[in-house]
């Protein structure tokens, strides 16, 4: 029966994997819908704290949500398009810095590096076939997110709606009262610390792309919004994605610089503010009750990434967040729970779903 069951299990296991890559489309709004309207529910209550009527404060924060991320998405459109109006600037400024480096590199080891035709390639490729296809491709982009936003705002409204009032869903489901106090007590918990999570990523990644972009401003950096935007988005990939983030500025300070040494300088004060905010800050706000050890974060990584490419990659940690408070709520899963997380260090509680789930199970075995 063992054998049987465990079968079952890897049947389901693949079978949900298949589903979720197949409903990707429907999926991934759906996730996103779901974060945003837990990241903006203290909005909501903050609204109907000061009497607001209930009519206004839906449209409100739906209209304030959407227009932020149109927003988003117009600056990533309009400054992409820009480069690629530059590009030939750009790539000619890039092989010349490509090329003293070279010769200093060889000055030093006595060998003969080039570029060769690497840049000549470069700019064969992006000719005008190349723009047109691009343009076309950018095109079906913009219908395709299109289509995925207005999945999404549908989702988003009505989640914003019932999440106010989940509890009294609840109630009115659940048929067993006791279970019905524990389920909506879970629920909450869950909720609480999803949003406490999305709350400081959230913070902590606009005060990352803040200081990346007043930092370019001061270097005089072309596009230094667009950097602190995309440092913004590339902060909530676990792991590559503040490496990812200081690739861009840099590279482009190194197209419009001639010294060195202010290249060098931008590098280490982009490299220091991601240090600073990302492996001191966050995880002191954070603190240790939703820590994830590196294995599990790097699985959740690679796992979302091939199921949904570079949006699951952005959503692996939330999701993986979301999945450890459910197994630490769940005393039959808390071990997955552990599996998944980091033990405490000094001074440190253990999360207290966890110590609650052990005293329950202690009590189980002496009885």
């Amino acid at each position: 029966m063992d054998t049987i069951k465990n079968i079952h299990l890897i049947f389901l296991f693949v079978l949900i994997i298949y589903l979720l890559s197949v409903l990707s489309s429907i999926l991934i709004p759906f996730v996103l819908a779901l974060l945003f309207a837990i990241l903006f529910q203290p909005f909501v209550q903050l609204l109907k704290k000061i009497k607001t009527p209930n009519w206004i404060v839906l449209p409100v924060v739906s209209f304030i949500t959407l227009a932020i991320l149109y927003g988003i998405f117009q600056i990533l459109l309009e400054t992409t398009t820009n480069i690629l109006d530059q590009q030939d600037y750009l790539i000619s400024r890039l092989q010349m810095r490509a090329n003293e480096i070279l010769r200093w590199v060889n000055s030093w080891t006595g060998m003969n590096f080039t570029t060769g035709n690497f840049f000549v390639s470069i700019s064969e490729m992006l000719d005008k076939e190349f723009i047109s296809s691009a343009a076309s491709q950018i095109a079906s982009g913009v219908s395709s997110f299109t289509g995925s936003f207005i999945w999404f705002s549908l989702y988003y409204v009505f989640l914003l709606a019932g999440l106010a009032n989940y509890e009294q869903y609840i109630h009115f489901v659940a048929a067993d009262v006791s279970e019905n106090g524990n389920l909506v007590k879970n629920l909450h918990k869950i909720k609480r610390a999803v949003l406490s999570y999305m709350l400081v990523k959230t913070g902590v990644s606009i005060a990352t792309g803040v200081f990346v972009t007043i930092t370019c401003l001061i270097f005089d950096i072309k596009f230094a919004f667009f950097w602190g935007l995309l440092t913004f988005l590339l902060n909530f990939i676990p792991s590559i994605g503040s490496i990812l983030a200081v690739l861009p500025p840099t590279l482009m300070a190194v197209i419009q610089f001639d010294s060195i040494k202010v290249v060098l300088l931008l590098l280490v004060i982009l490299g220091t503010i991601q240090f600073i905010l990302g492996n001191i800050v966050e995880p002191k706000i954070q603190g240790g009750t939703l820590r994830i050890n590196t294995l599990t974060v790097l699985f959740g990584l690679v796992f979302w990434g091939y199921i949904w490419g570079v949006v699951g990659m952005m959503l692996s940690v939330p999701l993986l967040v979301i999945l450890k408070i459910i197994f630490e709520y769940s005393p039959s899963l808390s071990v997955l729970a552990r599996v998944m997380g980091s033990p405490p260090k000094k001074g440190e509680e253990e999360p207290k779903s966890l110590a609650f789930n052990n005293n329950q199970k202690e009590r189980e075995t002496a009885e």
